[in-house]
């Protein structure tokens, strides 16, 4: 069960990172890892449909993954965006539960708090 999940954790995280930096990769890779990690296809299905060896496909994705970790490891675009993403979502939490608060000096904190981590993501765009 643990190897099913980091298995599916490995296809979302190629699968960011091929939403990011895809076009970076040659036409031949892109075209390959987005049927393999988006199109759920395996290494045969890809070999037949692109009219190449299975041992071709292999080298497209181990080659296609490297390139996209090593986009990642320079850029840093995926990292950041999952860092935003989590901090607006604490905020936007954080302004629903500012709807159902009675006392204003906690509201008045909870502002404070959104304030602050509104400023600290537009600081890091």
């Amino acid at each position: 069960m643990l190897n099913r999940v980091v298995v599916m954790e490995e296809c979302a995280q190629i699968s960011m990172l091929l939403d990011f930096y895809g076009q970076l990769l040659t036409k031949r890779q892109y075209e390959i890892l987005d049927l393999h990690y988006n199109g759920d296809c395996s290494l045969g299905e890809i070999a037949g449909q692109l009219n190449i060896s299975r041992q071709g496909v292999y080298d497209g994705v181990k080659k296609g993954k490297e390139a996209l970790k090593a986009y990642e490891k320079k850029l840093g675009l995926v990292s950041r965006f999952t860092k935003h993403e989590k901090n607006l979502r604490s905020i936007l939490e954080n302004l629903k539960e500012m709807k159902n608060m009675d006392n204003k000096d906690n509201l008045n904190d909870m502002i404070d708090i959104c304030v602050k981590e509104l400023e600290k993501v537009i600081i890091e765009l």
